[in-house]
């Protein structure tokens, strides 16, 4: 069977916009789409090669038409590749925590002790995710962190925790505390963790999301203005462009109106109650090598009624 892409190429009006996009996925397909985490074990009925993949996710679709908006779809996902998302490491550490620690200990570049005094902060300074879903290791191995001896998610924390060990811990050993996440959609997954740090404890506190969308942003903007020992400062805010909602809104970019038929499409072959992703109504292209966010629009990686997913979601349960 001869792929659709294939046959794309060969049509007048679309032969050189789909030889573009071609050309960027091949690119895209040898040094980033190969390392996704979870088709690394092959999966049942999902090949692990990214372009025969490809077109068995485009045949979900009915309808040329709706194939080829699909198809431009891919090239508006936000791939976070392990070299990107190692990088986002180290200026979480670097350019923000840091910066942020310079900023509460009020250190001056020109004091001679300077390099000495903020090494005493940042070994003062407990780092520590907000889900399980930061990869702590790899954050402390890139940027050197060694102590303190035990680095927690606070969700579970936040479920879980003694608040009296907690703090007997902090105690004489942490004056600052940084929590950090890989992706953050509207903010309901952190929202429990970071209630629960203003509720119990009294040292400053840095929320540091690698990626976060416009949701999301204005939630924890929300809270660092409301109280003071919370501070946020994210890395990289997902512009318009990378979110999908249900409702319209004035003046959208095309590729989202697109992106939004495409997301349609999907819900009615699927009946789908939540196409959009975790958050109803509202979805991101967001893709990371090592799983896709569930804050993700559905059709890149649901299996609900037979849909042959793009980038299959490795889950804790199954979607609804």
């Amino acid at each position: 069977m001869t792929r659709l892409f294939d046959e794309w190429q060969q049509f007048q009006e679309r032969e050189r916009e789909c030889s573009d996009l071609m050309g960027k996925l091949d690119l895209y397909a040898a040094r980033l789409f190969g390392d996704y985490e979870p088709l690394i074990t092959p999966l049942e009925e999902i090949p692990r090669d990214f372009f025969e993949r490809l077109d068995r996710w485009l045949r979900n679709f009915k309808g040329d038409t709706d194939r080829w908006n699909a198809f431009k779809l891919v090239d508006d996902i936000f791939f976070v590749g392990r070299h990107e998302l190692n990088e986002l490491y180290r200026l979480a550490f670097d350019h923000i925590a840091c910066d942020w620690l310079v900023a509460q200990k009020n250190l001056h570049l020109d004091d001679p002790k300077f390099e000495e005094k903020l090494e005493t902060a940042r070994n003062r300074t407990w780092f520590c995710p907000i889900t399980d879903s930061l990869r702590i290791n790899a954050f402390r191995h890139i940027n050197h962190i060694s102590s303190p001896d035990y680095f927690p998610d606070w969700r579970s924390l936040a479920l879980f925790g003694d608040i009296k060990k907690i703090n007997n811990y902090i105690e004489n050993r942490i004056d600052h505390l940084v929590l950090i996440e890989d992706f953050i959609g509207t903010g309901t997954q952190v929202e429990p963790a970071i209630k629960f740090v203003k509720d119990h404890l009294k040292i400053p506190t840095l929320v540091v999301p690698l990626i976060i969308c416009p949701t999301g942003d204005l939630m924890l903007r929300k809270v660092a203005t409301q109280e003071s020992r919370i501070h946020y400062r994210p890395v990289l805010q997902l512009p318009p462009a990378c979110v999908i909602a249900e409702t319209p809104a004035q003046n959208e970019p095309d590729n989202v109106v697109r992106n939004r038929n495409t997301v349609e499409s999907y819900r009615a072959i699927t009946a789908d109650a939540d196409p959009y992703g975790f958050e109803s109504g509202y979805g991101s292209l967001v893709v990371m090598h090592t799983n896709c966010p569930n804050n993700t629009i559905r059709p890149i990686h649901s299996q609900k009624r037979g849909w042959l997913p793009l980038f299959p979601r490795s889950t804790r349960r199954k979607a609804k």
